[in-house]
């Protein structure tokens, strides 16, 4: 990891309140922004969850050393906050007792999930040279999960919290799930050692598989089976471009480091 490491195990209040403040922002943002176009109780969760993703991804990225326990704490606490505002406002989100605990408990098991792919794309752990050889060559499934838990909560974010910026245009609402998905498959490929290309490609394809599992089950919105296929394959093609972009500016930049080494030595 990058920075010094949290060995003793105390618990950082700092990037608790850190953690707490960057939820509440993206919390309360995104249902500020989602509430007067989507009515959909779901949509407004899902946007709150994804939220929490996000906020545990910031929390583990940008602090030193290990701390997702900090990110669950403030991902707690923040559901705490958004229960007692959506109760206190009359939000239909928050008048349901058992989705208000069914929210508190996602708000902290979400910011842990987030917290832990802040810290993946941190930095890279120590490998050994037998480990450094299956990096170029096995599938690497931790970041297959990264890239999907990534890519589910931008493409939610970015769809749903866009999209009403511009009046609910789909083909903005397109645009931006094509974007997220490049971007996903970017962020996994700079961010992870050895070449990972095919790890955010079947990350973008199984993004999808869940966007549409939202789509039919929660919001019964059907969807048919051509279309599924399309958005598979975009998917899968689309992460696969961004992870090579990826790719390209990590060799980039390590080639830069080189001739910097090389020029002061």
């Amino acid at each position: 990891m990058n920075g010094s490491t949290n060995s003793s195990g105390r618990l950082q209040w700092k990037w608790v309140v850190v953690g707490v403040v960057v939820g509440a922002v993206i919390a309360g943002a995104s249902f500020l922004i989602v509430l007067p176009t989507f009515h959909s109780t779901p949509i407004q969760a899902l946007v709150l969850l994804a939220g929490f993703i996000a906020t545990g991804a910031i929390v583990g990225y940008m602090s030193p050393g290990v701390t997702i326990k900090e990110a669950s704490i403030a991902g707690g606490l923040v559901a705490l906050v958004v229960v007692a505002f959506l109760s206190a406002t009359g939000a239909a989100l928050g008048q349901d007792l058992l989705r208000n605990l069914l929210l508190l408990v996602l708000g902290f098991g979400l910011s842990w999930i987030g917290a832990w792919v802040g810290e993946k794309l941190q930095g890279s752990e120590g490998h050994s040279e037998e480990e450094t050889k299956r990096l170029f060559t096995d599938v690497q499934a931790k970041w297959v999960i990264v890239g999907v838990i990534l890519g589910f909560a931008l493409n939610v974010l970015g769809v749903f919290l866009v999209t009403p910026l511009f009046r609910l245009s789909l083909n903005v609402a397109f645009g931006v799930f094509l974007v997220s998905l490049t971007v996903t498959g970017f962020i996994v490929a700079y961010k992870s050692p050895g070449v990972t290309l095919k790890e955010p490609a079947i990350a973008g394809f199984l993004a999808v598989l869940l966007d549409w599992s939202f789509l039919e089950f929660m919001l019964e919105l059907h969807v048919s089976g051509g279309y599924l296929a399309f958005g598979l394959i975009l998917g899968f093609c689309l992460n696969l471009f961004g992870a090579w972009l990826g790719e390209k500016y990590q060799m980039s930049l390590e080639a830069q480091e080189a001739e910097s080494v090389a020029a002061s030595s």
